[in-house]
């Protein structure tokens, strides 16, 4: 198929002690996330009709399970979508996972590695350059949704 197309980029923040639903709704309430049912997300603040309508996707997990948003949780996993966001809401998503790290007081990682932005964004700018080089694609490009969908099919 396609090959690697850096769909979505993960960030995992652990929390010092277990969290109960209502204080966490609060939290992800505070910093501007919808609750779907249960699960969260943070509406990008505009998006054409081939990219993702959501700037960050949240799951829950309690022990390495992944749980609903009604439950207690220990972990919470970030989940960027790289490629069908345009580069200029990489900042924007960045800056919101460390408002995220801090209003959790959590310890986040990215590949198993510290968090910080400045590492982060250098790996996705090094993202960037191998859609540009290797498939002639932005993320959040039609073309390049479309090879999402295309992998899948």
């Amino acid at each position: 198929m396609w090959g690697e197309l850096h769909e979505e980029k993960e960030i995992n923040i652990a929390l010092p002690e277990p969290m109960g639903a209502g204080k966490g709704n609060r939290l992800f309430r505070e910093l501007g996330a919808k609750l779907h049912y249960d699960v969260y997300d943070f509406a990008a603040a505009s998006s054409e009709n081939w990219q993702s309508e959501s700037l960050l996707h949240v799951k829950l997990k309690f022990n390495g399970k992944e749980v609903d948003a009604q439950e207690n949780f220990n972990l919470i996993s970030l989940a960027y979508p790289f490629a069908v966001r345009p580069s200029s809401d990489q900042q924007k998503a960045l800056n919101l996972i460390s408002k995220i790290i801090s209003k959790f007081n959590g310890n986040a990682t990215y590949q198993d590695q510290e968090f910080s932005v400045s590492t982060v964004q250098s790996d996705w700018d090094l993202c960037n350059d191998f859609l540009l080089k290797e498939w002639g694609e932005e993320p959040g490009s039609q073309s390049l949704a479309i090879m999402i969908q295309e992998s899948y099919a």
